[in-house]
């Protein structure tokens, strides 16, 4: 679930990792917080800004964290959703090879916009989920940041801060779901605020009748609120571990007087090294809590009347009807109806969001590897006679 909620940086010192989170750059993959991977002030190396070059790799390299998050990201969280929903599916897509030709057809028939539905309600999601923490931390006790040196109560107040703030927004999430999946042939586009419009329906119980089968607002707001920290807790202490290992690495490199091991890491290399763990970190949450998602998904859906279309073959769309009371029995039923592999339908569209950015942050990393070889001199052995 695109939160896609918040993926925040560590804080890393010598003794070994300790959790901290910066802000709140949304970047989860799920309704909650869908993951655009926007990158915190942390990430960025000291010194990044020292010269020309590193300007440069900076602007590139931000450049670069846009395009992974806003263009690559979305369409495959489309497609995932899209296969995650339909209980009826015979193809489960558990690998990005299966969707390929789907792909391809979907774009024949419906055009490339298909695959970008539903960005501008994630847009407006983001900005309400700053908002709300925000008023909350001004009103409440509970810190939006916390560090290393903040205690236990703290940290609880921090989590209880995000907890509320997921179940909050909940009904919006669920007007966001319902925006990113809905076929485009089969439903008319929503505008840039339906999102919110939605949401609020849904909460109030307003405007167009709705299936019996739509569950209420207060069976949702647990799961999601449990989902969403849940993910956020595990995203974040995998990057505090990775940064710690990250960081103890470059000091054993440094500490080595060789001349295969320079005096500074280049900054941009730095820095991609660190997105590459806030897209691990993200990765690893995403597979471990992919189940949850499912049932998570599929809850928020019923009793809307959405329809979506058919990714067995690409060609044509289906309603989505479904009868779960709640996380439990969706569960059971997926189990008992679908096999255990039913909790796991689209996990290709997963793998293949990953494998797209681990592409483009290689990509990257020689490109700015090469700018940097040819723009700066080679650094000069220290001579055994220098003071």
């Amino acid at each position: 679930m695109s939160s896609k909620v918040p993926l925040d940086l560590m804080s890393i010192n010598e003794e070994g990792p300790s959790f901290i989170t910066r802000g709140f750059p949304e970047s989860l993959n799920n309704p909650i917080s869908d993951n655009k991977h926007i990158v915190a002030p942390e990430c960025i190396p000291e010194n990044f800004d020292s010269d020309p070059v590193q300007k440069f790799a900076g602007l590139g390299l931000e450049i670069t964290s846009a395009v992974i998050g806003n263009v690559i990201s979305h369409p495959c969280i489309v497609i995932r959703r899209q296969c995650q929903v339909n209980r009826k599916a015979a193809r489960y897509h558990l690998n990005p090879f299966t969707l390929i030709p789907v792909l391809m057809r979907l774009h024949s028939r419906q055009g490339v916009s298909c695959l970008w539905k539903g960005c501008a309600g994630i847009f407006i999601l983001r900005g309400c989920t700053i908002v709300l923490e925000t008023f909350l931390a001004e009103v409440t006790p509970f810190p939006r940041e916390v560090s290393s040196r903040s205690s236990l109560k703290q940290l609880s107040q921090h989590l209880l801060l995000k907890l509320i703030a997921y179940g909050v927004l909940t009904p919006f999430y669920c007007a966001s779901l319902v925006e990113t999946v809905q076929s485009d042939i089969a439903s008319e586009k929503p505008g840039v605020l339906d999102c919110l419009k939605e949401g609020v329906c849904r909460l109030f119980k307003l405007g167009t009748p709705r299936s019996t089968r739509l569950l209420p607002m207060w069976q949702l707001v647990g799961p999601s609120a449990l989902f969403g920290v849940s993910t956020y807790v595990l995203s974040s202490l995998t990057q505090s571990i990775l940064h710690w290992f990250h960081n103890m690495k470059i000091r054993n490199m440094h500490g080595k007087l060789s001349v295969e091991y320079p005096s500074s890491q280049s900054s941009a290399i730095n820095y991609i090294d660190n997105l590459s763990i806030v897209h691990f970190s993200s990765f690893l949450a995403s597979v471990v809590l992919y189940p949850a998602e499912t049932m998570i998904h599929r809850l928020y859906l019923q009793g809307t009347r959405t329809i979506i279309d058919d990714l067995d073959s690409g060609t044509s769309v289906l309603p989505v009807i479904s009868t779960y009371e709640g996380i439990v029995d969706c569960f059971h039923t997926i189990v008992a109806e679908e096999g255990a592999s039913g909790l796991y339908k689209g996990f290709g569209g997963l793998l293949m969001e990953y494998a797209l950015q681990v592409l483009i942050l290689k990509v990257a990393q020689f490109v700015f590897h090469e700018i940097e070889s040819v723009f700066k001199p080679a650094n000069k052995p220290i001579s055994e006679h220098s003071i």
